[in-house]
């Protein structure tokens, strides 16, 4: 009876050790479900309130470039372009997401985004009165949206560009080139004749590099993206955007609106798979890859990077030829010129980082760095929760020759950098500790279940061995075997013969 109660408890042992294995071996799946259920973006959950609204701003870092010899590199062409950095000017970036629609049928959300600027004073470290020289972008993107409009309409601009006394060049002071923007009449006939056919540009009469994206939430564009309700591998991955699912400018996968939105991800990052992050200022996605494991305030992270792909226009790699853009150049820029209205728009890296040589050596000015010009950001990985990152990239454009156009017809060919933004973010301390201890559960749970593991082994083989034991004390000598007794001091003692079916009274035998 005693002994059953030992297999009883041996085996309540072993159900225990298996419980502590089944938990064990499903706990990751138990807690990504939990974090899934708290990242869901539903209209009353806590992670759409963060995100509708972010309650952490951004700073931007906006470096403009000033064209030191423009007037002699135009006149005589016996000299490089050369750059000098002006800036930065540095800006702190609110936002909030307006026109949200959920679609249930396909379980995607719809919406816009609005961003405010308002300036960093004191991290500023140049005046907005500062004079600088560079492209004019007015009269470079009426000659190259005219290029192919026919030799009738190339003729017309180029009449419209000496009756408004345009020049190739502009000098114009830091603050109107930012957000203040400066008067330009040409633009409000460009927006007459656009709209007669169809079009709009959104430069209210004046010009400037970011008073259009300022408290607009036309901007950026409408977005879809996905929720992660039916498949939360596909959380924050961008289905479409103003209402395509690809670009007409660009053929292949290139063309395909994908990616994540980049600032909400799905869990379970893996360092094994680049991931891609969907950037409207160039209507394309950007892919990164993994660069190494780091701990920010206590919490691991993958940091992923820009790398050589990142920028590649089909010179380097198959896949990205899609990305061709028309003509062949060498890689580390992408022709985004389609994107921005035909204006010739060529993204790279700060002061062509990672790019090809070639860019630096017609131009003098650049000098690549990584700690500076590096496009990262960390990740996370459990949850999907980005860290910190800094956005970084340059706006260049092409100056060439448009023959039709009467202020174009001599124009050197040349890559001109016009300026360079870092968008930076870094979660606070206190809030990355909370992270950490929503983190600390899941090794919590993974101690808890090889803890009832141990205590399951070590009941159930406690309970076998003390049965066995019981059991042996149990068990009768057997018959016939031989006892020995010590007597008179004699070490080898008298032996008894123990005999089971022979006569009792025989002697006893003395050896």
């Amino acid at each position: 009876m005693m002994f059953t109660r030992f297999n009883c408890v041996a085996a309540l042992g072993g159900v225990l050790a298996l419980v502590g294995a089944i938990f064990a071996l499903f706990w990751g799946d138990i807690l990504d479900a939990i974090i899934i259920k708290e990242k869901s973006l539903t209209p009353t959950s806590k992670a759409f309130k963060h995100w509708k609204r972010p309650p952490f701003s951004l700073n931007w870092e906006i470096t403009f470039f000033n064209w030191t010899n423009a007037e002699d590199f135009l006149a005589n062409r016996t000299t490089k372009p050369a750059f000098s950095e002006v800036g930065p000017y540095v800006y702190s970036e609110t936002s909030e997401k307006v026109d949200v629609r959920f679609n249930t049928k396909n379980s995607t959300i719809s919406f816009r985004k609005r961003l405010y600027f308002n300036p960093v004073e004191a991290r500023t470290q140049a005046r907005t009165d500062e004079l600088i020289t560079s492209v004019n972008m007015v009269a470079l993107s009426a000659a190259s949206r005219a290029s192919i409009w026919g030799y009738a309409a190339q003729r017309a601009v180029s009449f419209a560009l000496f009756t408004y006394r345009q020049e190739i060049l502009v000098t114009r002071t830091a603050g109107e080139l930012l957000f203040e923007g400066y008067s330009e009449p040409m633009i409000q006939r460009a927006q007459e004749i656009l709209t007669f056919i169809g079009e709009d540009i959104p430069f209210e009469g004046r010009f400037s590099w970011f008073h259009t994206i300022n408290a607009s939430k036309k901007a950026y564009g409408v977005f879809n993206m996905d929720s992660g309700r039916d498949d939360s591998s596909q959380y924050g991955l961008i289905r479409a955007w103003n209402y395509k699912s690809k670009t007409d400018s660009a053929s292949g996968e290139c063309g395909k609106f994908r990616g994540f939105s980049g600032e909400i991800f799905p869990t379970k990052i893996r360092k094994d798979r680049p991931l891609g992050i969907f950037t409207p200022e160039m209507c394309r996605m950007v892919s990164f890859e993994f660069e190494r494991e780091e701990e920010i305030h206590g919490v691991k992270a993958y940091r992923f990077v820009g790398s050589e792909r990142t920028v590649d226009n089909g010179s380097l790699y198959a896949e990205n030829q899609c990305n061709f853009g028309g003509e062949w150049m060498p890689s580390g820029v992408i022709n985004i010129t389609e994107c921005r209205l035909g204006a010739p728009f060529y993204m790279s890296f700060p002061h062509f980082y990672l790019a090809d040589s070639y860019y630096r050596e017609h131009i003098d000015g650049m000098k690549p760095d990584k700690e500076r010009h590096q496009f990262f950001f960390s990740i996370e990985p459990t949850t999907g929760v980005v860290l910190n990152g800094s956005v970084r990239f340059q706006v260049n454009v092409l100056l060439r020759q448009f023959p039709s156009i009467a202020l174009y017809q001599d124009a050197p060919r040349s890559y001109v950098p016009v300026l360079w933004f870092t968008r930076s973010f870094e979660m606070p301390k206190e809030e990355v500790q909370k992270l950490k201890d929503l983190l600390s559960i899941s090794q919590v749970g993974y101690k808890a279940s090889f803890a009832v593991i141990g205590a399951g082994l070590l009941i159930g083989l406690l309970a076998l061995g003390l049965g066995c034991a019981f059991r042996s004390t149990k068990k009768k000598p057997k018959k016939g075997n031989v006892e020995r007794t010590a007597a008179n001091g004699d070490a080898r003692g008298d032996y008894h013969a123990v005999v089971q079916n022979g006569n009792p009274n025989k002697e006893r035998i003395k050896l």
